[in-house]
């Protein structure tokens, strides 16, 4: 949800439209592709435009609620915002407050926030229980250049699995037929697990568009992966333009010696040339002719910019031919850095091998890939399979499984139609041999008001899988659009963010009371559906709850705070009721919609939105 404030206490809610971003709108000045506010806002920006005119002098209150798998890793969880506002703002931030609270179904055993760069917060914590935590931090001439880094720490003897679910009402499930049940589980190893040797090779690119920053995150990335190999892996690093250069002819033990040279050698890799994608991906899967089955075999490839010497097809009919005939176990991890790779091509190469794609900014980037590797470090079972005792848990993602790594956790979401118990079987292979866990789990039959962000997790992991699927079609094809399509149906009915759909100001506006009063107060919810819904179509409110009311009075305003609608619908209590969607004088009402309905004693409030 975006929402903003001006002076007049009135928030305005942007609303989610079916339309790419926009990411045409002005940089810094009169300069609309400033390189630094670019390089700000990486790959993935949120523009925003507001129709509202903001006086100067006007204080604006900005609010971004949304969804994040955190970083974790051995017990340890972390929330990086490592933003430099730099390039917005020069100098220091005259004041920074941050305040943040912690709930945790496992235990807490401590937290801390940390500044990037030189700043060095005074952290306050005024509460940490068993699974409660809450600190504060104040700062004053704060350097724009600064971020933070939150963590707190976790029981690290709570491994094992962990089950959050919950089960919609039939008034709440709106966006599709599927299961109204909501899962994602949590699937750690035991920190004492064997972990399996790696055969891991590093690609990265060093064409000219690689010069300066970016060549040397790479070089940084790259050097941190040899750095943390364990005792037993074997690699090797590429470096590929026109031509591909490799620091040995195959994959060599890793030890002291082997450390020290390839460290050297990554320090001398410089940037210029072409971009031969197709050879160096040829040349990076060659390495592990003769590997056999005992290892894991991650391949890490990088890349700024787009093949030069062959075309799409190619490229992945050659990885994946090559693969299946070298070493069909390998997993191949692409990374896009920048803006000018060929997403298709990277997405593809990894979903049809094994892998995951992610595209980054160029600012950085050897951070994200270092937590990268920390995640794939020490693998304990590979190419897993997870299989469910019962035919509706169904729908589950990611596919495939990537594996089960030391310190990390498996995360799989899903849906299911039935709640109660549930046995898991996870099959996977350990140094060549076959392996199974078994798991029990327990799915609940009730309607989690804690647990709201689940449905929108498993919505962001079925649109990624969408989104690998639109991928497979030629560009523009009925094929890609009949994918597309339902992604902005997801995107839309979830609210989950996509690269079809966007956040748009509508002119809507709520009067609401103060901020923080209104954040304070649990209001009582009145259920809509469809949302959205197209103007024309009606939309139905669910009144099942309010059986035996003494009234119930229906007022719903528009996006100005205007009375559009009322109605006595005290005759429909226990109930459903449909509205066609007309207001007092018969016109068809579209835009942002606020429904108020008071039951003698309690005003329930919902929102529509008519498209």
């Amino acid at each position: 949800r975006l929402r903003w404030m001006l002076e007049d206490s009135i928030w305005h809610t942007a609303s989610m439209a079916a339309e790419p971003q926009d990411t045409t709108l002005p940089g810094v000045g009169n300069d609309p592709a400033d390189p630094a506010i670019l390089d700000y806002l990486g790959t993935t920006p949120l523009y925003f435009r507001m129709l509202q005119g903001i006086p100067p002098g006007t204080s604006v209150t900005m609010e971004l609620t949304y969804v994040e798998l955190l970083r974790y890793a051995n017990a340890r969880v972390e929330l990086m915002m490592d933003h430099d506002l730099s390039p917005l703002m020069s100098g220091t931030i005259p004041e920074v407050n941050i305040e943040v609270r912690v709930r945790s179904q496992r235990a807490l055993t401590g937290i801390d926030l940390m500044g990037t760069g030189v700043w060095s917060p005074a952290t306050d914590i005024t509460l940490l229980t068993v699974d409660t935590a809450a600190l504060f931090v104040y700062g004053t001439d704060v350097p724009a250049s600064n971020g933070f880094v939150l963590e707190y720490e976790l029981d690290p003897l709570a491994y094992g699995t962990s089950t959050l679910s919950t089960f919609l009402p039939d008034s709440l499930v709106k966006c599709d037929e599927l299961g109204q049940g909501f899962f994602v589980l949590l699937i750690e190893p035991e920190p004492t697990s064997t972990v399996i040797a790696k055969d891991i090779v590093i690609i990265i690119d060093r064409s000219g568009s690689m010069q300066g920053t970016k060549i040397e995150e790479a070089r940084s990335a790259a050097s941190f992966m040899v750095n943390n190999l364990n005792a037993g892996d074997r690699f090797n690093v590429i470096a590929f333009s026109s031509n591909n250069t490799a620091w040995s002819t195959g994959l060599q033990p890793f030890n002291a010696s082997s450390m020290i040279s390839a460290l050297n050698w990554i320090d001398q890799i410089t940037a210029s040339g072409m971009t031969n994608i197709n050879g160096a991906l040829t040349l990076g899967i060659e390495n592990y002719i003769g590997a056999g089955s005992l290892t894991a075999k991650p391949l890490v490839f990088l890349t700024d910019g787009q093949d030069t010497e062959s075309t799409t097809a190619i490229i992945l009919n050659n990885a994946l031919q090559d693969r299946l005939a070298i070493a069909p176990d390998l997993q191949l991890f692409t990374f896009g850095v920048g803006s000018g790779y060929n997403e298709q091509l990277l997405n593809q190469l990894a979903v049809q091998n094994n892998g995951v794609a992610q595209f980054i900014s160029s600012a950085n980037f050897s951070a994200v890939m270092n937590d990268f590797y920390t995640q794939i470090q020490n693998p304990v079972l590979l190419s897993p399979t997870a299989t469910f005792d019962r035919p509706d848990i169904a729908n589950t993602y990611p596919q495939p499984l990537v594996g089960l790594f030391v310190g990390q956790q498996m995360v799989i979401v899903g849906r299911y139609e039935i709640p109660g118990p549930v046995d898991l079987q996870l099959d996977g292979f350990a140094s060549g041999q076959p392996v199974t866990f078994n798991y029990n789990l327990d799915l609940t039959g009730d309607h989690r008001e804690d647990l709201q962000f689940i449905p929108k997790i498993w919505a962001q992991q079925a649109i990624q899988a969408l989104m690998n699927e639109y991928y497979t079609h030629p560009a523009g094809s009925a094929d890609a659009q009949l994918v597309q399509d339902s992604i902005v149906s997801f995107s839309m009915c979830y609210g989950v963010g996509s690269p079809f759909t966007s956040f748009v100001d509508d002119g809507g506006g709520t009067p609401t009371v103060g901020m923080e009063e209104e954040e304070s107060i649990a209001r009582p919810v009145l259920f809509v559906y469809p949302d959205p819904a197209v103007a024309g179509s009606p939309l139905t409110l669910d009144l099942s709850a309010h059986a035996g009311a003494r009234q119930l009075l229906l007022r719903i305003y528009d996006s100005l705070g205007r009375l559009v609608f009322e109605a006595d619908l005290s005759a429909h209590a226990g109930g459903l009721w449909a509205w066609n969607g007309l207001g007092l004088q018969g016109q068809e009402l579209k835009g942002h919609l606020v429904l108020q309905l008071f039951d003698g004693d309690t005003v329930h409030t919902g929102r529509a939105t008519r498209l």
